[in-house]
């Protein structure tokens, strides 16, 4: 007769957790009393933190704080923040035995006796120095590039305003030449020598304007205004510039008022940089189209041309400021990409969006702008009158 076997027997709970913290191998798992006195030291605690058990039981966890959090009380806070829940939680620097500090994240969580009462604590961590200097080069970086757009603006802006100062020297002698010089072949010279003034002239307002939007020196004069007004006004302004190219450009705007809270001369700048660019990038013969039209609490303006198109990788950063297309700067004039990156500030300062799409080279674009309504701006502001009353 066979001797009876013994079945094996399931393991209790307390070995199963001996056996996980001897495993883990970067869990630093400390066994405190109810006063924070290190009763057990276990798992990768001698690896993460550099004692031996030897070392460290029957001494405070507080040992492997940094002395400016022991100063403001953080060991004690985190055993109580444990006490009153079911854990604490953070993450923050640390002492090793050597004196490194490492960052470590982790949980403190209270064991109570059958009562309730708290018999003692355990806190399981791991080592995250490596993610958090990862953190700290990307916050460095962060601010590294915020400093350098800050400079950017500010020399785009010196630079625009140093341009200007020779301009208007220049436009002076050009008007001084024209009166003392009637020679046709003169007059047609100083004639051209005044239009590349005034695209520097441009491009030197352009560079002070993106540079205060961006800066957010920029004051809006709000008033209520009929977009319809505002975009015939710059088909307008364009008429003659589109003529020179044979270029037709037509307007279809419904019937009643578009009515928009905003700053005239702002959004006049935004239809003139749109359509500048529609003439600009379209080939003689070509056509442009501006529509209006009220969708929901939003008047939405589209520009539509025959032109070059847009190659689809570069759509979207059309509107990043210097953004441009190998072929856009191929055609005279092709400027400096300052105006879409304009029209993007201009729009979003007055709670609108811009978008761009293109079927793609050669097949012409639409630039489209959406602000919202009058009657939303208005509804807008009762509402945030209405929280702010409420909260007070």
């Amino acid at each position: 007769m066979h001797p009876r076997t013994m079945e094996p027997q399931p393991p209790t709970t307390d070995a199963l957790i001996t056996l996980w913290s001897h495993q883990a191998r970067d869990h630093a798992v400390v066994v405190l009393d109810a006063q924070g006195t290190i009763i057990d030291w276990r798992g990768a605690a001698e690896e993460v933190l550099g004692y031996s058990p030897d070392e460290v039981i029957g001494r405070h966890f507080s040992l492997f704080f940094t002395p400016e959090d022991r100063a403001k009380g953080y060991p004690g806070y985190e055993l109580a923040a444990a006490a009153k829940d079911k854990y604490s939680e953070d993450s923050r620097w640390h002492l090793r035995k050597d004196g490194t500090r490492i960052w470590v994240s982790g949980t403190t969580s209270p064991v109570r006796a059958p009562g309730g009462e708290v018999m003692g604590f355990v806190k399981v961590l791991r080592d995250r120095t490596d993610q958090r200097e990862q953190l700290d080069r990307s916050e460095n970086r962060v601010h590294e590039l915020d400093d350098a757009r800050h400079k950017v603006h500010t020399f785009l802006r010196t630079l625009g305003h140093e341009i200007r100062n020779p301009l208007a020297v220049l436009s002076n002698l050009q008007l001084i030449l024209a009166r003392l010089n009637p020679d046709e072949r003169a007059q047609k010279a100083l004639g051209q020598f005044a239009n590349q003034l005034a695209v520097l002239k441009k491009i030197a307002d352009d560079l002070m304007d993106v540079s205060r939007l961006e800066l957010g020196k920029v004051q809006l004069e709000l008033r209520a205004h009929d977009l319809r007004e505002l975009l015939q006004s710059g088909v307008d302004s364009m008429q003659a510039a589109a003529s020179a190219k044979q270029i037709s450009i037509e307007s279809t705007f419904p019937p009643t008022p578009l009515v928009v809270e905003v700053d005239a001369a702002r959004i006049l700048q935004v239809v003139l940089n749109l359509l500048g660019n529609a003439v600009k990038y379209t080939h003689t013969g070509g056509s442009i189209w501006v529509l209006a039209s009220e969708e929901g609490q939003e008047i939405v303006c589209r520009v539509q041309d025959t032109g070059i198109g847009i190659f689809p990788p570069v759509l979207p950063r059309i509107f990043d400021l210097f953004a441009q297309a190998p072929e856009a700067r191929e055609i005279s004039g092709g400027g400096i990409g300052v105006g879409l990156a304009l029209v993007r500030q201009i729009v979003e300062l007055h709670g609108g969006t811009v978008q761009a799409k293109s079927p793609g080279i050669g097949k012409g674009s639409e630039f489209t702008f959406r602000l919202p309504t009058s009657a939303a701006v208005r509804e807008r502001a009762s509402r945030a009158a209405r929280s702010d009353a409420g909260a007070s």
